[in-house]
C-alpha cells in the first residue's frame, strides 16, 4: 500500500469519527485491515480487528448466546452447537501451496465483504476440507477463525442425529439459523454422517431426507455474516450433489518430506538430537502431521522420564517405522472384515466437481 492511500484512508477513518458516520468509519477500518491481512500481516490484522469490536459488547454477546440463543435438542436439552473461541494463539497451517491461496482468497473476500458487497458480490464463506485424518483441516477452520476474530461454532453431530422422524433436519435447519445472524466460523466436522450419497443402498429413506436437507440449507444459506466449513476424511461418501454447493474446496493431502521436516524441526526445537536427522523424514514418510506429532512427543516425554538430555536419532527413527508397523497390522485386521460396499474410498473427488 502507498503512502498516499494510506494517508487517504486514515484521513476518511478521523473523518468518520468526526462525523460520527459509523458505517463509514467500519468501512474504512476494514479496509486497513484487509490490506493488513493481504501483507500477511495476520497478528496485526486480528489486533485491529479486535480493537475495532468493543470487548464488552462482544462478551455479552457470546455470553447470550451461549446460555440462551444456542439451538437445544427438544427432548433432552442438549446443545446442538457449542460456540467457543479459537485454539489459542495457533501458528500457520502447514499447508499445501494450492490449499495456502485458497485459504488466504477466503480470509481476504471477507475481509472485504462490504466492498465486494457494494459491487454485487457476496464473499465465500462455503468451504469444503477433504483429506486424510490428521493433516489439518480442523486446525486451519480455527486458524481462519483466529485470523478474523471469530468464534467457532462446533456442530455436535451425537445430538444433532436422531432416530426420529424429520427431526435432524429440524436441528440442522436451527443450526444454520444461528449461523446466518450469528458471525461465526461454523464447523460441521465428518460431514459424511449426514451428507451420504442418496444412491447408497444400504441406508435407509430418513438419511435421504437429511441429505436433501442439509443441501437445502446449504442453498438457502445467504449471510455473509458467518464462514461455513465442512470437513471430511471419507470425501467419496458424499452425495454428488453437495460439492456443487460450495464456494470453495480444499484438499488436505499428507505432508510432502519437505512439510515433514519442517514439522519435525517445529516439534523438536529446544530438544538436543544426538545423529544426523538428514533422512528422519524418511521414516516419517506417509503419516499425517497428528501421527508425526503423536510418535515424536512420545519419545520426548520418554527422554524427560529417563532423565536424559538428548534424543537419539534411530530411536525417533524407530519410534516411526513401529508406529507404521502397527497401523499396517490394524488396517489388515479391519479390510479382511470389511464388507464389498465399504471398500469405497479414494484419493480424489468424484469428476465434475
Amino acid at each position: 500500500m502507498n503512502t498516499m492511500t494510506q494517508v487517504d484512508r486514515l484521513q476518511t477513518l478521523f473523518r468518520a469519527f468526526r462525523e460520527r458516520d459509523d458505517k463509514l468509519f467500519n468501512r474504512a477500518a476494514e479496509s486497513i485491515i484487509a490490506d493488513e491481512l493481504a501483507a500477511n500481516h495476520h497478528a496485526a490484522a486480528r489486533e485491529l480487528r479486535s480493537a475495532l469490536q468493543p470487548p464488552d459488547s462482544i462478551s455479552r454477546s457470546r455470553n447470550s448466546s451461549s446460555m440462551n440463543t444456542l439451538p437445544r435438542d427438544k427432548r433432552n436439552g442438549e446443545p446442538l452447537l457449542l460456540i467457543a473461541e479459537p485454539f489459542c494463539n495457533i501458528a500457520c497451517p502447514l499447508l499445501t501451496p494450492d490449499a495456502d491461496r485458497k485459504v488466504e482468497r477466503v480470509i481476504l473476500e471477507y475481509s472485504n465483504r462490504q466492498k465486494l458487497a457494494d459491487h454485487g458480490y457476496k464473499p465465500k464463506t462455503k468451504l469444503l476440507l477433504w483429506g486424510p485424518p490428521g493433516c489439518g483441516k480442523t486446525l486451519t477452520a480455527h486458524w481462519i477463525a483466529q485470523c478474523l476474530a471469530l468464534p467457532v461454532g462446533t456442530v455436535r453431530l451425537s445430538n444433532l442425529i436422531t432416530s426420529f422422524l424429520g427431526e435432524t433436519t429440524s436441528h440442522l435447519q436451527r443450526v444454520f439459523e444461528v449461523a446466518a445472524n450469528t458471525p461465526m466460523v461454523l464447523l460441521l466436522d465428518e460431514v459424511d454422517a449426514i451428507a451420504k450419497e442418496r444412491g447408497d443402498t444400504q441406508d435407509v429413506g430418513e438419511l435421504k431426507r437429511i441429505v436433501n436437507g442439509l443441501l437445502q440449507a446449504l442453498d438457502f444459506h445467504q449471510s455473509s455474516k458467518s464462514i461455513l466449513i465442512s470437513a471430511t476424511n471419507h470425501q467419496l461418501l458424499l452425495d454428488d450433489a453437495l460439492w456443487r454447493r460450495f464456494d470453495e474446496i480444499i484438499e488436505f493431502p499428507l505432508p510432502t518430506n519437505d512439510q515433514v521436516k519442517q514439522f519435525l524441526a517445529s516439534l523438536l526445537n529446544g530438544v538436543k538430537i544426538d545423529g544426523s536427522v538428514a533422512n528422519l523424514h524418511q521414516s516419517a514418510n506417509a503419516l499425517s502431521f497428528a501421527q508425526i506429532e503423536r510418535v515424536t512427543i512420545d519419545v520426548v516425554k520418554t527422554m524427560i522420564l529417563e532423565d536424559r538430555k538428548t534424543i537419539r536419532a534411530t530411536e525417533l527413527s524407530a519410534a516411526f517405522k513401529s508406529y507404521k508397523a502397527s497401523l499396517a497390522s490394524a488396517r489388515k485386521q479391519v479390510c479382511s472384515k470389511s464388507k464389498p460396499h465399504e471398500q469405497r474410498f479414494s484419493p480424489h473427488p468424484p469428476k465434475g466437481t
